[in-house]
């Protein structure tokens, strides 16, 4: 996106803004992108603001990136992300802990 949108962006895949692009409003995706600016409020699975990307905002993820040269001012809250949760909460397979390598099946 290299325009300007001001309002809600609801997305079930990825919103990438460029660098050209800026957003003022509300963003949900499960991957942003930001190379541009974006000003409001964020709920994504991952967010990642690259060089020369700013975000002023509030900003609830579960992975949060930001590259050397971004800009963040805000608040972020990270939350358990989906893999982290089942981890806690799968039981140990046979096998496990006695030194052998698990295998996906």
């Amino acid at each position: 996106m290299d325009g300007r949108i001001e309002g809600a962006v609801h997305s079930e895949a990825e919103v990438a803004i460029g660098q050209g692009g800026s957003i003022e409003g509300e963003l949900k995706a499960d991957h942003i992108v930001i190379s541009g600016s974006f000003e409001g409020n964020i709920d994504a699975k991952r967010l990642e603001i690259v060089a020369g990307g700013r975000v002023n905002g509030d900003v609830t993820v579960a992975e949060l990136v930001i590259e050397p040269g971004a800009l963040f001012n805000g608040n972020s809250r990270i939350r358990e992300s989906e893999a982290t949760s089942k981890r806690k909460t799968e039981k140990p397979t046979a096998g496990a802990g006695s030194g052998e390598a698990a295998k996906a099946g």
